[in-house]
């Protein structure tokens, strides 16, 4: 609240610019972490209250959804320390209190505001698991000798190894990562309203052997049957 009221100028208080920096570079932030479909706009303050002001209407930052608060929370404790410096960022369930939409697109939008940070979160969410395309994912699992071991997950080469030991870490079913989704979606896009013959079915099976998705032929066949594609 203190870097919006003597952030700019007034007739009563000399403006700070760096205040005013801070402040606007802030709101620039949850314009990139807070959800698209809140549509968020601007941080008004008013009678003492920090509003934000949306597509879908104004709220008071005190009574926000524990999922927004917990994504604003965040993003200010990141934003103090960025200094246009690399730095680690270690968040320890970083699930918590989020929508699973939010938990898909919390790393990807948080590795887009602060291009200079490095992040290490813990989760047992799957949407955040296979959010992010370059990332390194480790599962912990007892091994024979009940000691907690690390597994290097491999989603580009051996996605299907990497789900299934994705579904005995967490105990529930695994999706395609989102990025994967993507590629899936643009090779599908290239069979659209193509009959599947012996050939295509060669090329598409090709294709997907070549993304390391090869035993996930069944799928894209059942989706092209129902042209369930995007």
């Amino acid at each position: 609240m203190s870097l919006a009221l003597f952030g700019q100028d007034n007739d009563y208080i000399t403006g700070d610019k760096e205040s005013y920096r801070v402040f606007k570079g802030f709101i620039e932030v949850l314009k990139i972490l807070l959800p698209e479909t809140l549509g968020f706009n601007e941080i008004n303050i008013k009678d003492g209250e920090v509003i934000l002001k949306t597509d879908t209407g104004d709220f008071l930052i005190d009574s926000v959804s524990g999922g927004i608060g917990a994504i604003i929370d965040l993003a200010w404790q990141i934003y103090m320390y960025d200094n246009e410096s690399p730095f680690l960022v270690i968040i320890d369930e970083i699930e918590n209190h989020l929508h699973p939409s939010m938990q898909r697109n919390i790393l990807p939008n948080l590795i887009k505001a602060f291009p200079n940070a490095q992040f290490i979160v813990t989760t047992h969410s799957p949407f955040v698991v296979n959010s992010v395309i370059n990332s390194n994912v480790y599962a912990l699992k007892y091994d024979d000798n009940k000691r907690v071991c690390s597994y290097k997950l491999d989603f580009h080469n051996k996605s299907a190894n990497a789900l299934e030991i994705l579904r005995d870490v967490l105990g529930v079913p695994v999706t395609f990562p989102i990025w994967i989704e993507e590629k899936l979606d643009v090779i599908l896009k290239k069979y659209r309203d193509t009959q599947l013959t012996a050939k295509t079915y060669t090329n598409l099976k090709n294709e997907l052997n070549e993304m390391g998705l090869g035993e996930h032929m069944p799928q894209a066949l059942d989706v092209l049957q129902r042209g369930n594609i995007k």
